[in-house]
C-alpha cells in the first residue's frame, strides 16, 4: 500500500487527500476519510470527467480494481454518498503514453458500504486511472454537492482475486473473466470453464472457484450467469451446476462455513438464477460443486463447471 496517486479535482484537508486512498485504511475515520474530489452542481460530469490515477511504481500483472466506499456519512436518503455511477478503469504500462480500458461500468447500482470488486482481463500496467463521468449520491450534510469519494482503493496482483482449482485458461476461458462484467458468453470473454470430466458426479473432487472480495463483509445474495455461447446438449445451458455449496471464510480464518446448500438445481436454459444467502459473511466466496450439469453440444462426453458471470450483492 501507499502507493503514489495523483488526480485531476482532488480535495486536501486534514482528513480527505489523495494519499488516503492507498493507505490502507479500508473505512473513512477522523483524520483518514479516504479521498474526495471537490463538489460539483450536477451528478453529470462527463464534460469534465473527474480522474484519479495510482502508481504502482513498476509494471504489475493485474486483473482487478476493489474501490470501497466512504463509511463515515451517509448519502442523502441513504445508502453510500459519492460512489461513481459511470465510471471506466484505465490502465498504462511503464513509459508509454496511451491508457487502456480494461473495464467500463455503468449504472452502478449504491453499493450501502461494501467493497466493490470489478475484474477484468489480466492486464500489465503500472499506471492505473479511475475515471468518473457521472457521480452518486451527495453525502446527507451537503446535499447539493457531488463529488467522488472513496475511502480506499486496493489493486490485488493477477491470479488473487478469483481462485479455482481445476480451471482452464485460454484466449476465451478464465476465472478472472467471472468479475468481468459482461453476463454472457462472447468470444475472447466466454466466462469460466473447469477442465473436462467423465462424469457428472464430481463428489470425489469437488469442483470450486473462489472470489476474494478484498475485506470481510456481508454477502446477501450470489447471481450465476449461465454460459450463453453454446446450448448443452438436448437443449438448455452447458456447464451450469446442478448440486453445489456456496462457502465463506473470513478474513484470517482457515475454515468454511456453508451458507447455502443447492441439490437438484434444474437447468435454467440461459436465465441468470440468484441464490439469497441468510447471515452469510465473509472475504472469501466459494462456489463447490459436486455434480455438473449438461455438457456442452459440441463436446456432448466432456462435463464441466461453465458460467459466464458472477455477481454477488
Amino acid at each position: 500500500m501507499g502507493w503514489p496517486v495523483t488526480g485531476n479535482n482532488s480535495l486536501e484537508n486534514s482528513n480527505w487527500g489523495r494519499g488516503r486512498l492507498t493507505d490502507g485504511t479500508l473505512t473513512s475515520v477522523t483524520g483518514a476519510k479516504g479521498y474526495t474530489s471537490n463538489d460539483f452542481t450536477s451528478a453529470d460530469v462527463s464534460a469534465t470527467p473527474v480522474w484519479v490515477e495510482v502508481d504502482l511504481g513498476t509494471d504489475t500483472d493485474l486483473d482487478a480494481v476493489r474501490l470501497f466506499p466512504r463509511t463515515d456519512t451517509p448519502a442523502v436518503g441513504g445508502g453510500t454518498a459519492g460512489f461513481p455511477v459511470d465510471f471506466t478503469i484505465q490502465t498504462r504500462p511503464d513509459g508509454s503514453s496511451t491508457y487502456t480500458t480494461v473495464r467500463t461500468v455503468t449504472g452502478q447500482s449504491n453499493p450501502d458500504g461494501l467493497v466493490q470488486t470489478y475484474g477484468f482481463k489480466t492486464s500489465t500496467a503500472r499506471y492505473v486511472r479511475l475515471q468518473a463521468t457521472r457521480l452518486g449520491t451527495p453525502a446527507s450534510d451537503e446535499t447539493t454537492k457531488f463529488r467522488l469519494q472513496l475511502a480506499e482503493l486496493t489493486i490485488p496482483t493477477a491470479g488473487t482475486t478469483v481462485t479455482a482449482n481445476y480451471t482452464l485458461e485460454n484466449g476465451d476461458w478464465g476465472k478472472t473473466r467471472v468479475l468481468d462484467g459482461t453476463t454472457t458468453s462472447v468470444a475472447g470473454a466466454k466466462g469460466f470453464t473447469s477442465i473436462d470430466f467423465a462424469s457428472a458426479d464430481v463428489s470425489d473432487t469437488p469442483v470450486w472457484i473462489e472470489i476474494d472480495l478484498g475485506a470481510d463483509r456481508a454477502i446477501g445474495s450470489v447471481t450465476l450467469h449461465p454460459r450463453t455461447d453454446a446450448t448443452g446438449a438436448g437443449g438448455g445451458s452447458a456447464g451450469f451446476p446442478v448440486d453445489f455449496t456456496f462457502q465463506t471464510r473470513t478474513d484470517g480464518g482457515t475454515t468454511y462455513t456453508t451458507a447455502r446448500t443447492i441439490t437438484g438445481e434444474p437447468n435454467p436454459n440461459g436465465a441468470a438464477q440468484t441464490y439469497t444467502l441468510t447471515s452469510a459473511n465473509g472475504r472469501y466466496l466459494r462456489l463447490r460443486a459436486t455434480r455438473l450439469g449438461r455438457p456442452a453440444s459440441d463436446e456432448s462426453s466432456k462435463y464441466r463447471l461453465q458460467l459466464a458471470e458472477i455477481r454477488i450483492k
